[in-house]
């Protein structure tokens, strides 16, 4: 099987990622990218918790929608179906973002 890579986006920094198995639901693969370490062994992107509100905070990736010019986001379950990066037809070498998304504490 040939390597996946996913470009993935967040503030100002955009670091190309190696997806082991890219058929695996959207929450796993967060989760997994939340607590990838660089060849440092320092954490590749710092997600804080909350927000400058104190809400706490998700991550969801996004798809840019070229048409409006706007990041969609890519939710991780649609009723009881995971999804994953095929559902949102992201291909090797795509470019996604990481989105915060505050939630009611």
């Amino acid at each position: 099987m040939e390597e996946f890579f996913l470009n993935i986006s967040y503030r100002n920094k955009k670091v190309k990622f190696r997806v082991v198995n890219p058929s695996l639901p959207l929450g796993t693969l967060m989760s997994n990218l939340r607590h990838a370490t660089g060849k440092d062994g320092r954490l590749i992107f710092d997600f804080p918790n909350i927000d400058e509100t104190g809400a706490p905070l998700d991550y969801y990736f996004g798809k840019e929608d070229t048409t409006v010019n706007e990041i969609r986001v890519m939710r991780p379950r649609i009723g009881k179906e995971e999804q994953t990066l095929a559902d949102y037809n992201i291909q090797n070498g795509d470019t996604v973002f990481l989105v915060p998304d505050p939630f009611p504490g």
